[in-house]
């Protein structure tokens, strides 16, 4: 079950970075108001979204697989519409300005292998731009595309985000974690076509 839940995050130290880290889990978002932790997350198709507000240390991420919006089940932050009004809201309970709102945008890589022009990486990229282009909420950096899955650590309390590219290893490892869940999906769409029943 997504971790909705903020207590359910424990912070860790990252060697990476020299830094307390929380790691989240695709499907899932974070969003802190104070302290200098880093918020992690892993990507290879997938996008997140790190959004703060320019004037104080309240931000956070997501981690969405799809563009759209799913089925409404408890797997719906899997899918980006749901994942970017989750986070959004998260971060203004906390009490941050709509008008103050930045974001910067990572992942969409090609690392799922398939002949179409037009991946998953490739949507999920379009959809978060023109998702918090109709928002109105700027977008000031961005790294989109390639076939390097990277790794992601945004920083609230600054907005600094870093970005590192993941080894051929864990790239390989993304890619058969979005191919299975890329199976995983088109096989529910195809039992709900035919009726059938989806446990979870």
């Amino acid at each position: 079950m997504p971790q909705r839940d903020m207590e359910q995050f424990e912070p860790y130290f990252d060697d990476r970075i020299n830094s307390m880290s929380i790691y989240v889990l695709p499907g899932n978002h974070y969003v802190q108001s104070s302290g200098n932790n880093a918020i992690c997350t892993l990507l290879g198709s997938c996008v997140a979204a790190c959004i703060s507000d320019r004037n104080s240390a309240i931000g956070g991420l997501n981690h969405f697989l799809l563009p759209g919006q799913g089925n409404g089940g408890e797997n719906s932050e899997r899918y980006g519409v749901h994942a970017m009004e989750v986070l959004i809201n998260g971060i203004l309970k906390l009490g941050a300005e709509k008008s103050n709102l930045e974001a910067k945008i990572f992942g969409g890589a090609r690392v799922i292998e398939t002949s179409k022009d037009d991946t998953v990486g490739d949507m999920n990229a379009r959809f978060v731009t023109e998702y918090l282009t109709t928002e109105n909420i700027p977008i000031m950096a961005s790294d989109l595309g390639s076939n390097r899955a990277r790794r992601v650590y945004f920083f609230p309390a600054t907005g600094k985000v870093s970005v590192l590219n993941s080894s051929p290893r864990e790239t390989g490892e993304m890619r058969r974690r979005d191919a299975e869940f890329m199976a995983q999906a088109k096989a529910r769409v195809q039992q709900q076509k035919a009726g059938g029943v989806e446990l979870f």
